[in-house]
C-alpha cells in the first residue's frame, strides 16, 4: 500500500467501522478482544501515524479561535477562571472553545487531539497531571501556541505558563497558625501526580520542619477538590482518633466539605478547630463560619493566559513566558 495510510483504510481491511479503529487508538472499551488484536496489528504492520492524519497547519489561516482544557467545570475556581479567560479573548476578536477532562489524562489527550483537527489558533490547558503524552507533543508539532495554566509541564518548549506561588501559600497559612500556638495542624491535599498539590503539600511540609512541628503523616489526608473529599477526610481523621486544632485544605471546596464535618461531630469553628481554605471562591465568605482562606489571583490569572496567548497568536514568537502570581491569606471567621 503505498502513501499515506489513513484510519478509514484501517477499517476497510480490519472490517471494522471507522469508530471502532478510533477505540482501539485511544484505549477504550467496547471492542472485542480478537477485534482490537486484528486492528492493533493492522496498524503495526502498516506503519498507520495517527498524528500524520492530522491536518497540516504550517500554512493554515487563522480561525480566530482559541480553545481552553479544565479538569472541572462544575468547579467555580475553573469557571471563574473561564469567564475571565473569554472576556480577555472576546477583547481581541476571538473565540472560546471549552474542553473539561474531567481530571481524566485520557480525556485531556483526546481534547487536545480533537482541538488539533479543528485548527485552533492556540491551546489553554489545565494539565490534569504531570505525565508527558504524545498530545502534547502535537502542539509543538503543528506549531499551536500554548499556555499551560496553573499546573504546568516544564518538558514541553516554548508554552506560556501562568501559576500561583502554591508553596508559599501553605506555608504561610501554617506559619499563621503556628504563631497563634497551635501544633497539630492537619492538612487535607490533591493528588500529588500534579505539580500545584505537590507544592502545596510541600509548603506544609516544610512549615512543620522549619517550626519544630515534625511531618506527620497521620495528619495528612489526600482528597480530590470536592466537597465530598473534604468531608471524607475529616471523618477519617477522626476514625483514626487523630488530634488536630487547625485544619488547611488545598481548596474552598473542600474546606466546605471539612466544616460540614466538623460540625456534624460536633465541634466548633474555630473554637475548637480553625480552618483554612484555598482560592477565595465566592462563597467562601457566606459560610458559617465566614471561611479564612488563600486569596488565588484568578481572574488575574485568566487574564494573563490569555495576554500570552493572543500575543502568541499575533506576533508568532513563541511563548517562552512563565509568571508565577502572588497570593494572600484572608483572614475571617474560620479562625481565631
Amino acid at each position: 500500500m503505498s502513501g499515506r495510510v489513513t484510519m478509514e483504510e484501517i477499517a476497510r481491511l480490519a472490517g471494522v467501522s471507522k469508530a471502532t479503529v478510533s477505540r482501539v487508538l485511544n484505549g477504550k472499551e467496547g471492542v472485542g478482544e480478537q477485534t482490537r488484536r486484528r486492528v492493533e496489528q493492522l496498524i503495526q504492520e502498516l506503519n498507520y501515524d495517527a498524528d500524520a492524519n492530522l491536518p497540516v497547519m504550517a500554512t493554515r489561516m487563522r480561525t480566530k479561535n482559541v480553545a481552553l482544557i479544565i479538569p472541572d467545570i462544575t468547579n467555580p475556581f475553573f469557571g471563574e477562571m473561564a469567564r475571565a479567560i473569554a472576556l480577555k479573548l472576546n477583547e481581541q476578536g476571538y473565540s472560546l472553545l471549552l474542553g473539561d477532562s474531567m481530571f481524566d489524562p485520557v480525556m485531556e489527550a483526546k481534547w487536545i487531539r480533537d482541538f488539533v483537527s479543528k485548527k485552533v489558533d492556540g491551546i489553554i490547558l489545565a494539565p490534569v497531571c504531570n505525565q508527558i503524552s504524545n498530545e502534547h507533543r502535537l502542539m509543538e508539532k503543528f506549531h499551536i501556541p500554548c499556555v499551560f495554566l496553573d499546573n504546568y509541564l516544564e518538558q514541553i518548549p516554548n508554552c506560556g505558563i501562568v501559576t500561583t506561588d502554591n508553596e508559599l501559600a501553605v506555608y504561610t497559612a501554617c506559619e499563621f497558625l503556628v504563631k497563634r500556638g497551635v501544633t497539630r495542624i492537619a492538612y487535607i491535599g490533591g493528588n500529588t501526580n500534579k505539580g500545584v498539590a505537590l507544592d502545596r503539600l510541600n509548603g506544609y511540609e516544610i512549615a512543620m520542619e522549619q517550626f519544630g512541628l515534625g511531618y506527620n503523616k497521620e495528619l495528612v489526608k489526600a482528597g480530590n477538590y470536592t466537597v465530598e473529599s473534604g468531608y471524607k477526610a475529616i471523618l477519617e481523621l477522626e476514625s483514626a482518633g487523630v488530634n488536630y486544632s487547625a485544619v488547611i485544605c488545598a481548596n474552598d471546596l473542600m474546606a466546605l466539605g471539612a466544616m460540614n464535618a466538623l460540625k456534624e461531630l460536633a465541634y466548633e469553628i474555630p473554637k475548637d478547630v480553625q480552618v483554612i481554605g484555598f482560592d477565595n471562591m465566592f462563597f467562601s465568605q457566606y459560610l458559617t463560619p465566614a471561611l479564612s482562606t488563600v486569596q488565588h489571583p484568578i481572574i488575574e490569572m485568566g487574564t494573563k493566559a490569555a495576554e500570552f496567548m493572543v500575543q502568541a497568536i499575533e506576533k508568532s514568537d513563541g511563548l517562552a513566558k512563565k509568571v508565577k502570581l502572588k497570593t494572600r491569606l484572608l483572614l475571617r471567621q474560620s479562625t481565631k
